[in-house]
């Protein structure tokens, strides 16, 4: 197990992470269209779920098709020539 904790990289983190958040998103859309919500409870669950959406899977999307993905990548190639000059 530890090997496999060795092995993993800071972008698999990342990746890993952005699934989880995607799937997460998508299984409470799910869950609210099967699932009647009390009239009662439906402008808290429309508003948490809002958030939700709007946090997690805007911010994933923001970020692999975003401004910040084009500034990691270019990070990522400074770093890459910096390492070949050597």
């Amino acid at each position: 197990m530890s090997e496999f904790f060795k092995r993993i990289t800071k972008s698999d983190i990342r990746n890993i992470l952005s699934i989880s958040i995607i799937l997460g998103c998508f299984v409470l859309l799910y869950f609210m269209m099967i699932r009647d919500i009390p009239p009662t409870n439906k402008d808290i669950v429309n508003f948490a779920s809002g958030s939700v959406f709007g946090a997690g899977f805007v911010g994933v999307v923001n970020y692999f098709f975003g401004s910040s993905k084009n500034e990691s990548d270019a990070a990522n190639n400074n770093k890459s020539n910096n390492s070949s000059e050597s």
